[in-house]
């Protein structure tokens, strides 16, 4: 089975990368044994500074192509077409050996929306999974709902990775759409964490400084706390100076520390010393952190924003309300005092059932096996 993975860009002059969802779903896909090949698409400002234009490169094994427009800073209708216009460049120069795939599959509704008629021109089934937070609610932004109205209609299959965006896009689009979880990679987090070896009990979070992802509520939170708690946040972002600042009149300082960007194994080496994973989300479609650390065993708190509805419960954590202080501070002292009543294994197992590379590349090679079926039905 031939299939086309449409991704993000983040190119810039140094390196050429893709989205990390739609990479690791494009490698459990061909270590599936698919023939896979990847198109993405950089339609950002020219302020992400990157050259204007196409290139071909490698990546895990796979052949890339990568456009490079500058889209985002032109009018709608203009943006779109640009859009479209890159994807029929990037499609031209991925098929131009005579390859062609049985399946495109696009990820992200700006992605979608550039790649869904050039996806239809060549015959091939058109599946969209849709991870945007901008849909993760009843009245997207008008770009967001302008692009999802012009691509999800003209998709084979659309998928939702939580059953609250599903809901959501239901309720924007009318449109209803099967939900298959994210792919999560486990190799970099496979030995179960030992926990704090100093008697402190380590909370971790993870997630760009944005207001969506809520750090100023778990600094609240935190500042609650027995002061034998200590919390190490991973991520960058705008918000960094005024949650440092926040630590400050909060008194927390000395107990919170602020890691940046770091790589996954990274992330992996912090969980195996940790107690916890904690993240005060706005909003999430899904939360591909909380698995990455419950895959180490780590139970975790979570904000009922969407995503982590679908897969937080009594066996691996507990969940807040979202924007409330007290709430996420009652949930964080409950981890606390409950701690040996989380089973690492259990949550670790809890999360290989579910969202493995192969388990699921099996949901997604079975999804495009039905559509093909159609063809020859």
């Amino acid at each position: 089975m031939k299939i086309l993975v449409c991704a993000r860009g983040y190119n810039s002059y140094s390196e050429y990368k893709i989205g990390d969802f739609e990479l690791d779903q494009a490698k459990a896909l061909k270590n599936a044994g698919c023939d896979v090949r990847i198109v993405s698409l950089d339609l950002r400002s020219p302020r992400r500074r990157r050259p204007h234009g196409a290139k071909k490169f490698a990546l895990c094994g796979m052949r890339c192509v990568t456009v490079n427009y500058y889209c985002s800073i032109l009018p709608g209708s203009l943006e779109d077409k640009m859009g479209r216009y890159a994807a029929k460049k990037a499609f031209s120069i991925v098929c131009k050996d005579g390859w062609k795939p049985d399946i495109v599959h696009a990820h992200f509704t700006e992605i979608a929306s550039a790649v869904c008629d050039e996806a239809l021109m060549i015959g091939a089934k058109l599946v969209i999974t849709e991870h945007s937070s901008a849909m993760n609610c009843t009245s997207p932004k008008e770009t967001s709902l302008r692009q999802a109205l012009y691509s999800y209609p003209r998709a084979d299959k659309l998928i939702s990775v939580s059953s609250s965006l599903a809901r959501n896009i239901k309720k924007a689009t009318g449109i209803s759409s099967d939900v298959i979880g994210n792919i999560v990679d486990l190799s970099i987090f496979e030995e179960l964490s030992e926990g704090s070896s100093d008697g402190r009990f380590r909370f971790v979070s993870c997630g760009n400084l944005r207001e969506i992802k809520g750090f100023d509520i778990l600094l609240k939170a935190f500042s609650k706390l027995d002061k034998n708690a200590l919390l190490t946040v991973f991520g960058d972002g705008e918000l960094e100076a005024p949650l440092k600042a926040l630590c400050n009149k909060l008194g927390i300082s000395d107990r919170v520390v602020f890691k940046g960007r770091q790589p996954r194994t990274a992330l992996a080496c912090e969980y195996a010393r940790s107690d916890a994973f904690v993240l005060a989300s706005r909003s999430e479609t899904f939360g591909v952190a909380f698995i990455e650390a419950m895959s180490v065993g780590l139970p975790v708190v979570a904000t009922k924003c969407g995503g982590p509805e679908s897969f937080v419960c009594d066996l691996n954590g507990r969940l807040a309300e979202v924007n409330s202080v007290e709430s996420l501070a009652q949930q964080m002292t409950y981890i606390m005092q409950n701690k040996n009543s989380f089973d690492g294994k259990k949550i670790k197992e809890f999360v290989v059932s579910r969202y493995s590379p192969s388990n699921v590349a099996d949901q997604l090679i079975n999804t495009y096996t039905a559509l093909l079926k159609d063809i020859g039905s």
